[in-house]
């Protein structure tokens, strides 16, 4: 682990940016964050959480890309979500002091800021408003992993697909509903998050460029009409 200097201070604070939550927090509030965190650097296929374990730090993507999962049996993963910049993890384990149920792995060289959990703890008790935004946080990602399960019950894989992809987008801190963004997802990864083959994804994504609304590249998905897919899953 590293102490944040000036040089990091620029990255950090682009979590204003990154981050709703985030940004929705006093300014008093989160330079105590910043101040009361640490930073940390993993290479790609690192463990950072590990399933069955109990996270000393609640942490944010910074640079890089993080991938969310659970070992099944005979080592199967079940993949649940792809996290980039702007993702926090491991505050509902620290809350609880119960075990990680999933394991967080560096999909690529990443860079975190982890707030440890002695200092977690100071802030939610010197700060009450922070607990409640905690609280609002975990209530929120935890209708997302509802809706994930839901979903997970279509009948129609199609619209399965184009809501998966819409909870993906609702992590991009970019996603404003006109521009242009950037999936970095696999079809191998987005097959498994749906809990689907690669070949049926494929063929589904086909449907979605030939409507418009996406372009298929190398290990990513540009979503070409964000609002219109939004629109598209809801229905």
């Amino acid at each position: 682990m590293q102490n944040i200097d000036d040089a990091a201070h620029q990255t950090i604070y682009r979590l204003r940016e990154a981050d709703d939550w985030f940004a929705s927090l006093p300014g008093e509030v989160q330079d105590k964050i910043i101040q009361s965190s640490v930073l940390r650097h993993y290479r790609k296929g690192q463990v950072i959480t590990a399933q069955g374990s109990r996270p000393t730090a609640a942490s944010v993507v910074l640079e890089g890309r993080v991938r969310v999962s659970r070992l099944l049996f005979e080592g199967e993963e079940k993949l649940y979500m792809i996290g980039e910049r702007g993702f926090w993890f491991n505050f509902l384990a620290l809350i609880t002091g119960e075990k990680a149920d999933v394991a967080v792995i560096a999909d690529t060289n990443v860079q975190l800021l982890m707030l440890p959990l002695q200092q977690f703890e100071r802030i939610l008790e010197e700060e009450p408003l922070y607990c409640k935004a905690i609280t609002l946080f975990i209530a929120k990602r935890y209708a997302a992993f509802m809706r994930h399960f839901a979903d997970g019950q279509m009948i129609v894989p199609l619209q399965r697909l184009r809501t998966g992809l819409a909870e993906l987008l609702l992590l991009q801190p970019s996603a404003t509903g006109s521009e242009e963004v950037i999936l970095n997802v696999s079809q191998a990864d987005l097959a498994s998050i749906l809990g689907s083959s690669r070949q049926t994804i494929n063929g589904l994504l086909k449907q979605l460029e030939k409507a418009g609304l996406i372009k298929i590249g190398f290990r990513h998905i540009r979503v070409i009409d964000p609002a219109g897919l939004s629109e598209h899953a809801a229905n």
